[in-house]
């Protein structure tokens, strides 16, 4: 018998790129569980709210809807735009479409079937956020770049505090990221195989659907095509489709083939811009992409070393967006309408590596690893520091910030009212079937009309604002008696009494928190007798000058007990005594350390409202004229589930 033990083979040299592979994966993986965590794909501000909009339009197969009018104020007798909400135009005489193009609204469509309406936006927003990264990792390998290179080159996107800010919402950016790179690499791939460009025109047809200056990706596409007839006829073939629909889309919405909701070009571009848009590149690009980012301007140095090409696809691609948009109205604005770069990135990110490769070339062994370690490093711990500072995962939170305020106006607000809104109008056309009016569209000699024609039609008038509207609808658009019905984070409610115009009181109404109770949620809101909600890194607490009343309601309204756990703390040592409809839930001694208090009790009908007070004067927080008179504080609050109310 032998008694030779057999060797066993050597690894194939394949298994450590494998395992690699396997691990890169697994690491998009949890990067995409850490994304879902902070999703908020909601009709929110204009342009989350405008596919929406258009989405929903095109499950009704239709493309135009009517304004919803007061009666007897027909849209003719007002401002053209009074109706009409954020994320879209008027056309005709009493209807309108939607403004944003139709590329993202139609994934959300072919997607609700399966994932319904709800949840369509965050899974295909979401999907485009992880592709989004795969493709960065193709096109680095594409363009020559090692896998360890192509993983640093998907770890710059993917951290980016800038991507991961548009990932988070309903917004077309990303999406417009993903299917531009895809229309380079198939183009780049159709040298070896004509079928490749098919691909590629499919994929600019609907990077353009998304957005229609993606067209600019046609540059670098055409760059990779070179000059085979072939290749051009395949990519005509893959983008025809996708050409028709938007030509005969346009027709029918904007009267032209060539138009799009946006309006006329020399209305929203201007050389006036440039200066100011270069500028918020040269102050966010190095900390969106780090402030390596200056390595692109070695891309000369590049085309001279290396395929020249590959350095013309990448320039075309960059300066093509760069240049476009530097021109535009609202670039400038602040760091994160740079997103309209985001299809560059991509061709940004490779020429910085490609740079910073040539610059770590004569590193080797040890030394490279640790250098390439320390890279990794620095760039998990910038993009971490502006994550953090800007901040940047609050984003999806912040649009369903308007799902909330729409639903508290649903169930609040009398279903005849006339609602007066701009921030919040795409939202609340969608979510409810308010008549709206955008104050920032009229002037107070319109005013007049509009409560004449609502006071005829028994219809009672309100307004939702967020804080920086608030003086210029109540005082400068809409002069009148309101007074402040309720609040949902800082977004605030009135209500209209009456004509005579005063002064705008200041809010006394504020959310304190809000607690998900399995699939019901359940917000406070303080009502008379508290001052502003104030936070720390650690605490969230409102004062109260000795009386203050908190709303608590719920959604869906449903009965319940609940458990509501929070702290006490005073200037001077008093009682607070806490009661629910008349009867006492509880007396706690508070003093200056914040002292521990629970209570439990019923919700009737996802409502319930808790009385604060105590006999003990307030004291005046400083001797400056005009401060707060302070009884008592409630400290972090906290709502847990405590059973079904009886």
């Amino acid at each position: 018998m032998d008694s030779t033990v057999a060797t066993p083979p050597p690894p194939s040299p394949s298994a450590p790129r494998h395992l690699a592979l396997g691990g890169l994966f697994l690491v998009l993986a949890a990067y995409g569980v850490w994304l879902a965590v902070y999703m908020g794909a909601y009709a929110g501000g204009s342009d989350s709210s405008g596919y929406l909009n258009n989405a929903r339009l095109l499950r009704q197969g239709r493309v135009t809807v009517e304004r919803r009018a007061i009666p007897g104020l027909p849209s003719e007798k007002l401002p053209s735009m009074t109706y009409v909400p954020l994320g879209f135009m008027p056309v005709k005489q009493h209807d309108m479409v939607p403004t944003y193009p139709v590329g993202l609204s139609l994934f959300f469509v072919a997607l609700s079937p399966l994932a319904g309406v709800d949840n369509a936006p965050t899974i295909m927003i979401w999907l485009h956020a992880l592709a989004g990264v795969a493709l960065m990792f193709a096109l680095a390998r594409t363009a020559g770049l090692s896998l360890p290179w192509a993983a640093l080159a998907a770890l710059l996107l993917a951290v980016s505090p800038l991507y991961l800010f548009i990932s988070l919402q309903a917004l077309s950016d990303v999406p417009a990221l993903v299917w531009s790179t895809a229309a380079v690499l198939c183009a780049w791939h159709s040298r070896r195989n004509n079928v490749w460009a098919l691909a590629a025109g499919g994929a600019v047809a609907i990077a353009v659907l998304m957005r229609p200056s993606d067209a600019l990706i046609m540059l670098p596409v055409a760059l990779c095509l070179g000059f085979g007839w072939r290749r051009w006829f395949w990519l005509g073939l893959g983008g025809a489709p996708g050409a028709v629909f938007l030509g005969l889309f346009n027709l029918s919405l904007y009267g032209s083939a060539l138009s799009t909701g946006y309006g006329p070009v020399e209305q929203i571009f201007s050389w006036a811009y440039a200066p100011l848009s270069l500028k918020n590149y040269a102050l966010w690009l190095p900390v969106v992409l780090t402030p390596a980012v200056v390595m692109v301007f070695a891309l000369p140095w590049l085309a001279r070393r290396g395929p020249r090409l590959l350095a013309a696809v990448l320039a075309t691609w960059m300066l093509g967006f760069v240049v476009f948009y530097a021109f535009y109205f609202h670039t400038h604005e602040t760091w994160w309408y740079l997103r309209f770069l985001l299809p560059a990135f991509p061709a940004i990110i490779i020429t910085m590596l490609i740079a910073g490769r040539a610059i770590l070339a004569p590193l080797t062994g040890r030394t490279a690893c640790v250098a390439g370690a320390l890279v990794t490093a620095a760039v998990v711990l910038w993009n971490g520091f502006w994550i953090y500072r800007l901040p940047v995962l609050g984003a999806g939170e912040g649009e369903y910030k308007y799902v909330k305020v729409a639903r508290w106006a649903e169930a609040n607000l009398p279903a005849n009212a006339v609602v007066s809104v701009m921030q919040t109008s795409g939202a609340m056309f969608y979510y409810t079937p308010f008549t709206l009016v955008r104050w920032d569209m009229f002037t107070a000699k319109d005013f007049p009309l509009i409560e004449t024609a609502a006071t005829a039609a028994g219809r009672p008038i309100y307004a939702v604002l967020f804080p920086f509207e608030v003086k210029d609808a109540l005082e400068g658009h809409m002069p009148g008696q309101w007074t402040q019905v309720g609040a949902v984070r800082d977004a605030t409610f009135w209500r209209l009494d009456g004509p005579v115009a005063a002064p705008v009181a200041a809010a006394p109404r504020h959310e304190l928190f809000s607690a998900h109770l399995g699939s019901t949620e359940v917000t406070a809101q303080t009502a008379e007798g508290w001052y502003d909600v104030e936070h720390s890194l650690l605490h969230t607490w409102t004062w109260s000058g000795g009386h203050g009343g908190l709303e608590l309601e719920s959604w869906p309204h449903e009965s319940r007990t609940v458990k509501l756990e929070f702290a006490l703390r005073s200037l001077t040592p008093c009682t607070v005594t806490v009661s629910l409809d008349g009867t006492v839930l509880g007396q706690y001694v508070s003093g200056t350390q914040r002292t521990p208090a629970t209570l439990v009790f019923p919700m009737r009908d996802g409502r319930a409202r808790l009385e604060f007070a105590t006999e003990t004067p307030g004291r005046p927080e400083s001797a400056a004229p005009g401060a707060r008179t302070l009884a008592f504080a409630v400290y972090d609050p906290k709502l847990t589930a405590a059973g079904n109310a009886k």
